[in-house]
């Protein structure tokens, strides 16, 4: 039987992440997000970090696909998907880059690996721009920073924060032999969440 679900839908996103957690799920944060780009629908997954205040944010450096995607049209459409619980969360709205604030802020609060990776991204950084931009890189410089041991003394510059604020969500339940699934789905307008069913 499905279960009741708050008035906000993003209390019960938070709240199926915990339970996620609980149960042992690897990386119960892990969302899919799908962006619009010139040459059409791009999706990736990314590590949500914070839902809370009506909004999600992740991490990325830049420039990525994602941050060019939302640069030029902030549209966004994000899955997270849970098929030991039978729940999956659909969410649509747009998404930003935040300012260097928002990022200075967090980047001390993530676990060491991801601030490793975000320095390696870093040290290519030179190289990969160049390759987008079609012009020459520097030989095996890349590579040669890439060597280096990261000096983790701050945010890498390339580091940014990206806040999804959605204006509708899925939440989706899966039935039994005896019953259907069930999809609830919320819609926000002037601030608010209004919940209704409709059908899977």
């Amino acid at each position: 039987m499905a279960e009741q679900l708050e008035p906000d839908p993003l209390t019960v996103l938070s709240r199926w992440v915990g339970e996620a957690a609980a149960a042992g799920l690897p990386v119960p944060s892990t969302m899919t997000l799908a962006t619009a780009g010139p040459d059409g629908p791009h999706a990736r997954t990314v590590l949500v970090t914070t839902i809370d205040g009506g909004a999600l944010r992740f991490h990325s450096s830049t420039p990525t696909g994602k941050t060019r995607d939302l640069a030029a049209d902030p549209r966004a459409s994000g899955v997270f998907h849970w098929p030991a619980l039978g729940r999956q969360a659909i969410l649509t709205g747009t998404a930003i880059e935040l300012d260097a604030a928002a990022s200075l802020a967090a980047y001390p609060t993530r676990p060491r690996q991801l601030q490793l990776l975000a320095w390696a991204y870093e040290a290519l950084l030179p190289r990969a721009v160049r390759a987008l931009r079609g012009g020459p890189g520097r030989r095996g410089s890349g590579l040669r920073r890439g060597r280096r041991r990261p000096r983790l003394r701050g945010r890498p510059a390339s580091w940014t924060t990206i806040e999804l604020t959605p204006t509708r969500i899925d939440l989706w339940q899966a039935g039994t032999e005896a019953t259907p699934p069930t999809k609830t789905r919320y819609d926000r307008v002037d601030g608010a969440w209004t919940g209704f069913p409709v059908l899977p």
